[in-house]
């Protein structure tokens, strides 16, 4: 790369800018320099000195969005009112780029769903600790502490196993400490105890992201890096017992008699066991590593097993215990499906299937709400696929089954919104009935937004990276580009009337967002870290599964600010009264100006709460898009 001879004063390079970390301004800087990295500066748009032509040659240059699709704005619009992806000034203000292309500027290279497994960025030379002080693992001195973690962190989003005989149960962790050598080289001599089964093995996987209150600096690379060390050492480990204990049990299957009892029986953990613990490896696979084909292979496996073991057809006899290792099976199954987009190995109403669903008692179940939920999303990928596709199907068959999914996922909503008849209760399951009933919504607005998303902003790209079926910027479609014309025709609701069905249910994912996390930790800084200290064990952390959740909702809430920002700035809000609370003419200014700050502050509550899930390195990089994509829609704008 040619050198940049005159770098504004105190720059920082890309490498510091990533780390989020203090640069010196050299080049290359003392932190490159230290590690062998390449340093590279990108040149401040914010003014300073004028560079010379030949210089300005060598500039690296965000790659400029195609130019908007002419369906954003509706047709007598077009001339004059300014579209979201130009550049627009606040008088009095230095200039600043508006343009999407600056979301460039402020991702980090961790964007999306980053693969541990294939990312060269996680080598060695690039994680090296910097001072001498000590760091710390989570680790537990029995399986019994192992499981009231599981059942204080994991079992509000997952509840795989019955509720704990006991509603005392307290988080003992014992802080390991580790000197700031050798993080690759963790071992099981180092801990304290080692897990005894496959399931408390990959329990422990996900419970050693989770950073001690003892750590200085819990995400400093050196920390981040020795908890992924040890979490993988754990799900190896676990995947390794998985086999031996499928072997151990179908040798003695024959032996088992009599229902397993109520409660934590530990004959009848050790049969569930290689099933639940494919389930939390799935989960891990997909939150930490960042690997959607292991995590479907791990959830096929689970499966596998459950219906080798008969948990599939047990009929209704099946014990408590039975149906919530089948059915979490399922769940992981149709996840792992619904993100890489095909069908499950079986489907949930399959005639093999008599297992009644998991129940906790309550006169609305959230087990098979939140299998609807995943179902439902699966079946919008399908129709939507029919639409912007030249399928053989009838533009009528198609319009059909449109209407009929926008129906039956309206109605699933009309079910999720009856408040649930709980018995005079608390404990585990109280509190995961409630998370369950959350995640379901967030997963059926999804859905929703997936059915219209398309329609209201025909897939105009936002973030940097493709997820969660989202456009790129650095990659569109050009399949869906050349089927919009044919989208149109075939979608039964008009773009006005998407556009509303999707800002409701994007601040409806915000609701549900605010309620998985607890408001003490909504208040720390947007993206920072979340708080090591809490009184709140149950909250600590969210096992982020449904992030796409809130790509989607985050999408939705800028686009729409882009929109409205757009039409207020060229006195045109009436062109988008239908997004208004009972639009008038006198008033619309301010309406626009409220829904305005009502966008921002939802997008704001996202990441609030999705900064509780910054620990797990395989969905991280998604609250990175979210944040870039705030900081280049809200960092010059006053209202």
């Amino acid at each position: 790369m040619h050198p940049i001879s005159k770098t504004p004063s105190r720059a920082a390079c890309l490498a510091c800018r990533a780390r989020k970390i203090r640069c010196d301004g050299r080049n290359p800087c003392s932190r490159c320099s230290h590690k062998g990295l390449n340093c590279v500066y990108r040149p401040s748009r914010r003014g300073g000195l004028r560079r010379s032509a030949d210089l300005a040659t060598y500039r690296p240059v965000a790659p400029r969005p195609s130019p908007p699709n002419p369906t954003l704005l509706p047709a007598g619009a077009q001339q004059s009112l300014p579209i979201p992806t130009q550049r627009l000034s606040i008088q009095g203000q230095p200039e600043e780029d508006y343009d999407l292309t600056n979301i460039l500027n402020l991702l980090s290279p961790y964007s999306g769903i980053r693969n541990l497994d294939v990312d060269s960025r996680c080598g060695s030379h690039e994680n090296n600790s910097y001072g001498s002080g000590p760091l710390y693992l989570r680790a537990y001195a029995s399986d019994e502490d192992i499981f009231n973690a599981y059942y204080l962190h994991i079992h509000p989003f997952l509840s795989i196993l019955q509720p704990p005989l006991s509603d005392q149960n307290n988080d003992r962790p014992v802080p390991v400490e580790f000197p700031t050598t050798n993080l690759d080289t963790i071992e099981r001599s180092f801990l304290p105890y080692w897990p005894t089964s496959a399931l408390t093995l990959a329990l422990s996987a996900i419970l050693a992201l989770i950073p001690l209150p003892q750590d200085p600096d819990p995400f400093s690379d050196s920390s981040i890096r020795l908890r992924r060390s040890l979490a993988q050492l754990f799900a190896e480990a676990a995947f390794g017992e998985v086999d031996k204990g499928i072997d151990r049990i179908s040798q003695g299957l024959s032996h088992e008699s009599g229902p397993m009892r109520h409660g934590m029986d530990a004959s009848s953990l050790s049969l569930l066991s290689p099933v639940l613990a494919l389930v939390m490896l799935s989960i891990y696979e997909y939150c930490q590593r960042g690997n959607l084909s292991r995590m479907r292979s791990r959830a096929n496996q689970a499966i596998t097993a459950a219906m080798d073991l008969g948990l599939h057809n047990s009929g209704p006899t099946a014990t408590e215990a039975q149906r919530r290792a089948w059915w979490s099976a399922m769940f992981v199954l149709y996840l792992s499906s619904i993100d890489q987009q095909v069908s499950p190995i079986i489907i949930r109403n399959d005639p093999r299937i008599t297992t009644p669903y998991p129940s906790f008692r309550v006169t609305s179940e959230p087990w098979p709400l939140i299998l609807q939920a995943e179902q439902a999303i699966i079946s919008v990928s399908e129709a939507i696929n029919d639409c912007g596709t030249q399928s053989t199907m009838a533009v009528a068959s198609v319009s059909e089954k449109i209407l009929r999914l926008d129906s039956q996922i309206s109605t699933l909503l009309r079910d999720l919104d009856c408040s649930p008849q709980l018995e005079l209760r608390t404990g585990a399951d109280a509190r995961a009935m409630q998370v369950m009933r959350m995640i379901a919504r967030v997963l059926t607005y999804s859905a929703r937004l997936r059915l219209h998303r398309f329609r209201a902003f025909m897939d105009i790209p936002l973030f940097l990276n493709k997820h969660c079926d989202i456009a790129a910027i650095q990659r569109r479609d050009t399949a869906h580009l050349l089927s919009e014309q044919r989208f149109e025709s075939i979608f039964p609701f008009t773009e006005q009337q998407s556009s509303v069905i999707c800002l409701k249910s994007s601040l409806a994912i915000v609701r549900a967002f605010e309620g998985l996390a607890s408001p003490d930790q909504l208040r720390y800084p947007i993206g920072g870290p979340p708080a090591t200290d809490t009184t709140s064990p149950e909250t600590a952390l969210i096992l982020p599964f449904f992030m796409c959740g809130a790509m989607q909702g985050s999408y939705i809430l800028l686009m729409t600010h882009y929109r409205l920002r757009a039409a207020l700035l060229s006195d045109q809000v009436s062109i988008y009264h239908h997004l208004l609370h009972q639009p008038d003419p006198a008033s619309e200014i301010p309406d626009a100006e409220r829904l305005l700050r009502e966008l921002r502050q939802g997008i704001e509550s996202i990441l609030g709460s999705v900064r509780l899930t910054t620990m797990f390195e395989g969905v991280g990089g998604m609250s990175h898009e979210i944040q870039a994509a705030y900081q280049a829609a809200f960092s010059m704008v006053i209202l």
